[in-house]
Formats: structure tokens, C-alpha cells, sequence
């Protein structure tokens, strides 16, 4: 929970020819980008430092069933670290591309109403050791509460105004739940990330499916918020 980086990173933020970047970030979480690693790659240090950080916070372990809900970019960078970590990844969202790039990453894949019991035989019918969420909706917390084991874990990626979690105390009392978050990355996140990328051990190719010049931002914003595209590149 680096006080810096909420101090920061943030805003103002990008979408402009110039920014500034103060020192401390300079020292801290800069990177020179080798020839081999192009820059709608490096474009994914920053959500993929997250997602290092989310996979070590939920504590996966080799021969894990884990669901990850929400297979956009997130998604796709979450199903190859939980390869890596030795894991079987369960991919979960209502549209069929998304679900077709996931399995193509690795994922076992399934629609929300079949998760559950994809995950159950995974796991000898014990359920799923943790589940992630990459969309901030209580419903799904409910959801995902069900889907998850006793002594399992919920991970939340994502956050926003809304009621209060509709999930008891004595549930996650009896259950032996775990409910963490996370919210950035930190400078070693980061590090990590960028050598995942650079080794070529976390790829993003078929991320990108937009691309448009600064003058057109509205549009590739308008394209990321109808969900008609998976990942906008912007250009100066």
C-alpha cells in the first residue's frame, strides 16, 4: 500500500502528448525497454504488476483450482500467471470471444451458470481453493461464495460505490473463508511484471483489438465502455 503511488500515480493522469512524472516514481518503477519487447506490450507492466500482486495476496499454490471471473485483459493476464504458479485455471464470462481467448491461454472455460460445477470437478467435488473477481458487484461476491471450498479464498480486483457485501459473518465464520483484496502494485510487482514480459513468459497478443490516434479518444473510449473491444491502444 505504497502512500506514493496513491499520491501520484493517479492524476493528474495520461491521454496527452506530455505528462510529468515525478521523481520518486522515476527512481522507482521505471524501466528501459529492450528492442525485443514492443510497446503495446509494455503498455501491460502496470495491470499485470497488479495481477502479480492479486495471484501472491490469494495465496496460490501448485494444484489449485482457481476461478477467475472476467476474461477480458485481466482475465488473460490472470490465467497465465496461475499456469505458471502450477494451478488449473477456470475462466468464467458470458461472451464467447472472451472465453475463446482464454481457453486459448490455457483456461478450462465456462459460461457463469456452469462454473460452479466445472470447478467441482476440478477438485474431486470440493470446489474451487479461490476464487478471483475482476468486476466490482456484490452479486457475484454472493456468487463466488458459493463457488469457492471451505477454507477457500475470495480475492476482489476490482471495487466501486455500491451496498454493503451480501455475505453473512457467520458464513465466512463457519466456512472458514478468506476474503482478500488488492488494489495496485508495488515497485516489486512491477519488476516482476516487466520480466515476465520481456521473457515472454506472460504474452499479450490478441489483447489489443483497437487501436486509434489521441484525436479519436472518445471513440476508443466509447468502444472499451460498450464492451466492443477488448483492449483500445492510443496513439499520440
Amino acid at each position: 500500500m505504497c502512500p506514493t503511488f496513491k499520491a501520484s500515480g493517479l492524476d493528474p493522469g495520461g491521454f496527452a502528448e506530455y505528462v510529468r512524472v515525478p521523481a520518486p516514481n522515476v527512481r522507482q518503477a521505471t524501466f528501459r525497454l529492450p528492442p525485443t519487447l514492443p510497446d503495446e506490450a509494455a503498455s501491460f507492466v502496470e495491470p499485470l504488476g497488479c495481477c502479480v500482486r492479486a495471484v501472491r495476496r490469494a495465496r496460490v499454490a501448485a494444484g489449485d483450482v482457481v476461478v477467475v471471473v472476467g476474461l477480458g485483459t485481466i482475465g488473460g493476464l490472470f490465467v497465465q500467471l496461475l499456469r505458471r504458479a502450477g494451478a488449473a485455471a477456470v475462466g468464467v464470462d458470458p461472451l464467447a470471444p472472451r472465453r475463446e481467448l482464454a481457453a486459448r491461454l490455457g483456461a478450462r472455460v465456462a459460461d457463469p451458470a456452469s462454473a460452479a460445477a466445472l470447478a467441482r470437478e476440478l477438485s474431486d467435488g470440493r470446489g474451487a481453493d479461490a476464487v478471483l473477481l475482476t468486476a466490482a458487484d456484490p452479486e457475484l461476491v454472493a456468487w463466488a461464495v458459493g463457488v469457492a471450498r471451505d477454507g477457500g479464498a475470495v480475492h476482489l480486483f476490482a471495487g466501486g460505490p455500491g451496498p454493503g457485501l451480501p455475505v453473512g459473518l457467520e458464513t465466512l465464520y463457519r466456512r472458514e473463508l478468506t476474503l482478500t483484496a488488492t488494489y495496485s502494485s508495488s515497485p516489486r510487482d512491477l519488476a516482476e511484471a516487466f520480466e515476465l514480459l520481456v521473457t515472454g513468459a506472460v504474452v499479450t497478443e490478441g489483447f489489443v483489438t483497437h487501436r486509434v490516434p489521441l484525436a479519436r479518444l472518445a471513440e476508443g473510449v466509447a468502444l472499451a465502455r460498450e464492451r466492443r473491444a477488448l483492449k483500445v491502444w492510443v496513439t499520440p
